[in-house]
C-alpha cells in the first residue's frame, strides 16, 4: 500500500511539473514587424513593415525550449512604392524567388527577469546563419517583444553596400537594419 501511495505521488509531481510547458502559435494578425534601413553616411533612415506568416513558441518552467517563426517576405512594405518594389528586387531580398525568412532557436534558453538571449538559425535568401538576440516576454507569456541588428550582406543583400563597394558615398546603404517587433503568443 505505501509503495502505491509513493507512485502516486510521483505521478501527480511529474503532472505538476510537466503542467508548466506552455505551447502556443504566434497570432499572424496581432502581432508585427518593422524593419528600418538607413543610409551608411547620411542620416536619413526608412522604415517599412513585415508580416509574419506563422510561428510557434514552447515554455517549459521558465524556458524557451523552442521558438520557431517564417516570416512573408512577400509582405515587405513601405509608404513609397517605388522603394517598396525595388527591395522586393534582384537588388535586395528577391521575394517572388525567396518567398520566407525563417528562424528558429538552436537550443533551450533561461527566461530571467522577463529576458531570454535566444540562438538559433536566421534564413534568409536560402542562406542560413547563426544569430543570437535579446528577447523579451510579458509576465504571461502572451507576447515576446524584440529589437534587434542584422548585417544584410550576410544573406546576399550587397546593393549599394560600402563593404563592397568602397567609393560609394552619398548613396551607400548601411549593411545593418534593424528588425523590432510584437509577437503575440496564444
Amino acid at each position: 500500500m505505501k509503495t502505491l501511495k509513493q507512485i502516486t505521488t510521483l505521478i501527480i509531481v511529474l503532472c505538476i511539473a510537466n503542467g508548466f510547458s506552455q505551447s502556443k502559435t504566434i497570432n499572424t494578425k496581432k502581432s508585427s514587424i518593422n524593419w528600418t534601413g538607413k543610409a551608411a553616411f547620411n542620416a536619413y533612415s526608412l522604415t517599412g513593415t513585415l508580416n509574419v506568416k506563422n510561428g510557434s513558441i514552447t515554455i517549459d518552467n521558465d524556458s524557451i525550449t523552442s521558438l520557431n517563426i517564417i516570416i512573408d517576405m512577400k509582405s515587405l512594405d513601405h509608404e513609397n512604392g517605388d522603394l517598396k518594389k525595388h527591395l522586393r528586387s534582384k537588388d535586395f531580398f528577391e521575394v517572388n524567388t525567396y518567398k520566407e525568412a525563417s528562424y528558429s532557436i538552436s537550443e533551450p534558453v533561461q527566461i530571467n527577469n522577463g529576458k531570454a538571449i535566444i540562438t538559433g538559425k536566421m534564413k534568409i535568401k536560402d542562406i542560413e546563419k547563426d544569430e543570437t538576440f535579446i528577447v523579451a516576454l510579458n509576465n504571461d507569456y502572451s507576447e515576446l517583444t524584440f529589437n534587434i541588428s542584422m548585417d544584410r550582406t550576410l544573406y546576399g543583400v550587397k546593393f549599394n553596400s560600402p563593404s563592397f563597394f568602397k567609393k560609394m558615398k552619398e548613396n551607400a546603404i548601411a549593411d545593418e537594419f534593424k528588425l523590432k517587433g510584437s509577437l503575440v503568443l496564444e
